[in-house]
């Protein structure tokens, strides 16, 4: 990715007919190209910043009206990406904006890569990179907790928090170094202080890796996986859920050969349905493949929604999936409760299953309590929710590198190993966290992180 200091330009909302379409410049040359196609109703010279002008955009070359447009110019370093920047506000429409754009490049500017603005903010200081990370999942965000989540780490909640472990690490490490520089010296530092702050920052990180779970569930979601065997009705259990014929539904065993997916949200939670191939002996190549896809779902589900057919007895098929899922976190799910009972429901009694709902997919009966049993068993496992949360893998995986760090250099010390060791651990510990917040993250992450921007953010 280019960061020589061109100016960029990019259309910063999505093409297609609309009302607004934005074009966004950024560079020291943003204001002179804007003079150069630009013409103010009533000819006004200059432009004060931050100031919105009605005018016209006139192609430099053919002079020729293009749209009746707003300008505004920002002087930096009052901007998002601390340069100067313009945005013209156009109608939107593709022959609209894309002769705009074409007079901006012609102009002078050169088209942006992806998340180029937003890498400009982070590299010129407005923010970090824990917070140009969260503008993607403001732009991704589908459910208000996720959008709540997403604005307080952009609002820089969770840098502040992950500052102050840093500099108490930082603090610590001067004792440590201050003693091995001055060790022939009377300089004294009191170890047992040190290991104190090391045990607060560790009970600090430990806090902040525990909201990984439930900031991922709003993030991604959770995975729940629909499995049973044959004909027990788990594709009317998804369209149920999903309230549409997702899945084809016959009288046929084996209908569903392969894994078909869906969303719903359950209280502003993220689910993702899998309904899969029933599981029994195969009777073609095409559904042995369908029911091996099925089994290997189970190791990634959150939660399996073991369904069975209340108005035939328990099989050994039945068996067959409950022994391939036992390990797992279950909720047994009784389907076809309209029709009369037949199955023996002392044997998940005898299984330890204690979370059991009975439903019928086909009459709608049971689905919001198995909705409500779903979203209590997987949220359940979260504590009180935290001001903040971690919702990206990155920066889980950055945090508890940097816990180990913290942990080592603890051992180091009540082993009465040398300080050089402490030092070593607790310079590795600020590494790992100036991974997340970006004061030591190597080039190539950076641009995969950016890459991952629409053009024009």
């Amino acid at each position: 990715m280019k960061t020589d200091g061109d100016t960029i330009c990019a259309i910063s909302t999505p093409q297609g007919e609309g009302g607004i379409g934005i074009i966004r410049i950024s560079g020291n040359n943003a204001l002179s190209i804007l003079k150069k196609i630009f013409k103010t109703k009533g000819n006004k010279k200059g432009f004060s910043s931050h100031r919105l002008y009605l005018g016209y955009i006139i192609d430099p070359k053919k002079k020729k009206v293009i749209d009746e447009v707003f300008a505004v110019f920002m002087a930096g370093p009052k901007t998002y990406t601390r340069e100067d920047v313009v945005e013209i506000y156009s109608h939107a429409g593709y022959a609209v904006q894309k002769g705009i754009l074409s007079c901006v490049i012609e102009s002078g500017a050169r088209i942006a890569e992806p998340g180029e603005f937003t890498k400009r903010a982070f590299l010129n200081g407005r923010i970090d990179l824990l917070q140009a990370e969260s503008v993607l999942d403001i732009i991704k965000s589908e459910t208000d907790a996720e959008l709540e989540t997403a604005v307080n780490q952009l609002k820089g909640l969770l840098s502040q928090k992950l500052n102050r472990i840093k500099e108490n690490i930082k603090d610590a490490l001067v004792d440590i170094e201050t003693q091995i520089d001055f060790s022939d010296e009377d300089i004294f530092v009191e170890q047992k202080e040190v290991l104190k702050r090391l045990k607060n920052v560790k009970k600090d990180l430990d806090i902040i890796i525990e909201s990984y779970y439930e900031g991922r569930a709003i993030k991604s979601g959770f995975n729940v996986l629909i499995l049973g065997r044959t004909n027990v009705g788990k594709s009317s259990l998804l369209n149920a859920l999903v309230m549409e014929d997702k899945a084809i539904v016959t009288p046929i065993p084996g209908t569903t050969r392969d894994i078909i997916e869906d969303i719903i949200h359950i209280k502003g939670v993220k689910m993702k349905l899998l309904d899969t191939a029933g599981i029994r002996k195969p009777q073609s190549i095409v559904e042995d493949l369908g029911i091996e896809r099925a089994r290997q779902k189970i190791e990634e589900a959150d939660i399996i929604l073991w369904i069975l057919d209340g108005s035939t007895e328990y099989i050994d098929e039945d068996e067959e999936v409950y022994r391939s899922i036992k390990d797992k976190n279950i909720i047994a799910v009784i389907n076809k409760i309209d029709l009369p009972e037949r199955i023996d429901k002392e044997i998940l009694k005898q299984k330890k299953i204690n979370t059991v709902v009975e439903i019928s997919a086909l009459k709608n009966i049971g689905l919001e309590e198995l909705k409500d049993m779903v979203y209590k068993n997987l949220m359940g496992k979260t504590k009180k929710r935290q001001p903040v949360l971690i919702t990206n893998l990155r920066h889980k995986e950055a945090l508890i590198k940097t816990r180990d760090a913290i942990t080592k250099a603890m051992e180091n010390m009540i082993n009465d190993e040398p300080l050089e060791f402490v030092s070593f651990e607790l310079n590795d510990a600020l590494y790992h966290l100036g991974l997340i917040t970006g004061e030591t993250c190597p080039e190539d992450i950076l641009n995969t992180i950016f890459e991952k921007f629409c053009i024009g953010k």
